[in-house]
């Protein structure tokens, strides 16, 4: 799918009152991926100033054959706060939510069968598309969403996962763009990357560099990795992740459903918390606070979370060549499940995806892209 303006969306685009616009009357607003490639000057902003946000969101098949697109509309409140960070023109929700929808219908072949993390991913994406040498906003933008199957992101993994806490290089700062999903947020992220890859890590931890001081590594805050948020399951019973309020850290769609579903099943991570801290006092609780490296040498498990990652454990955070020397490795790391509590939290997870796990909280958290552009759109998130 693929919409174009030169100032703002509006009903010509889409009008849910009478189902019309160029979305569904235009042949050219829907094509084929493959023989249809994005024309951009040299001068776009996307291009020269970085002026472009995108999306992650996933369809997948229950066990009964029928699609589901998991909270939409948490994509969309953070796809709105991205445009105006960025300059853009924020689509409506209903153009939001029937762009989805026309793409998955016009591919609903690649939606694949019921499997261990087997989804059709869904990137929708707003840039800058215009030609504009100056720095100022783009005088045109671009709307689109393409689709892809995918499987688990750390697909493979035989234990938890091998971190680097990078302490030398930031992802964001405060005052700056790390909370949206914007591309210079990756792209800043790649050359870290691959040098812990070259030493045999997977991804990087990052911290608030300004917390850290030489000496004093443990005192350092943290932030998130590459593209996952980062959680924590300490030996008194609390499941802690980075807080938001700094203004650093993607407010991940993973994230805040974990965190909802251990405020909801208290009593179920209880049963499990004795067995996970080998702590008999150890009482479950959930917080989004400042979390500092030096915890992570006193947690009983840790565990990252994205929409292609969903529910992945760690098996140890440590620094590479050239800093301050740190390490943690985790009770349960060797375990490629994870401990017990990242394991239910993943369980939880995949049951409510599948309808079978249900509560107040996740309620209109599954949408049916086959359904009325009504029903799926569902009603429009607070902003």
């Amino acid at each position: 799918v693929h919409l174009k303006t030169a100032s703002t969306w509006s009903e010509a685009h889409y009008d849910p009152s009478t189902e019309t616009g160029s979305l569904l009357t235009d042949p050219s607003c829907l094509v084929k991926y493959s023989s249809t490639p994005l024309e951009l000057y040299p001068s776009a902003t996307s291009l020269n100033y970085g002026t472009t946000i995108w999306e992650g969101l996933k369809c997948y098949r229950q066990s009964d054959g029928v699609a589901r697109v998991f909270r939409p509309d948490m994509n969309y409140a953070r796809f709105r706060r991205g445009a105006a960070a960025m300059c853009l023109p924020p689509p409506s929700y209903a153009l939001f939510m029937r762009s989805i929808q026309r793409a998955l219908v016009a591919n609903g072949d690649l939606v694949p069968p019921v499997g261990d993390g087997m989804k059709l991913y869904v990137r929708p994406m707003l840039l800058g598309s215009g030609q504009q040498l100056g720095l100022y906003p783009s005088p045109q933008f671009s709307l689109l969403f393409y689709v892809s199957p995918t499987g688990n992101y750390f697909k493979g993994a035989t234990a938890g996962l091998k971190l680097h806490l990078e302490t030398l290089r930031c992802r964001a700062a405060r005052g700056g763009t790390g909370n949206v999903k914007c591309s210079g947020n990756y792209a800043v992220t790649l050359r870290p990357l691959m040098d812990a890859k070259a030493q045999g890590f997977g991804d990087n931890l990052y911290l608030e560099l300004d917390s850290y001081k030489s000496g004093q590594l443990d005192d350092a805050v943290l932030q998130e990795l590459s593209a996952a948020n980062f959680f924590l399951v300490l030996r008194t019973g609390e499941i802690a992740t980075p807080s938001l309020a700094r203004g650093t850290i993607l407010p991940g769609v993973t994230r805040d459903s974990v965190l909802a579903l251990a405020r909801s099943f208290v009593p179920e991570l209880q049963q499990l918390i004795v067995a996970s801290t080998n702590n008999p006092d150890a009482v479950v609780t959930v917080s989004e606070r400042d979390v500092t490296a030096g915890e992570i040498k006193r947690a009983a498990e840790a565990f990252v979370t994205g929409t292609a990652a969903e529910v992945v454990p760690v098996g140890s955070v440590a620094t590479g060549r050239g800093e301050e020397a740190f390490e943690a490795v985790l009770p349960h790391g060797a375990d490629a499940a994870g401990g017990p509590i990242t394991a239910k939290l993943l369980s939880m997870l995949r049951e409510v995806m599948a309808g079978a796990r249900t509560c107040a909280t996740t309620e209109h958290w599954l949408r049916d892209p086959f359904a009325s552009p009504e029903v799926f759109r569902g009603k429009e998130p607070e902003m």
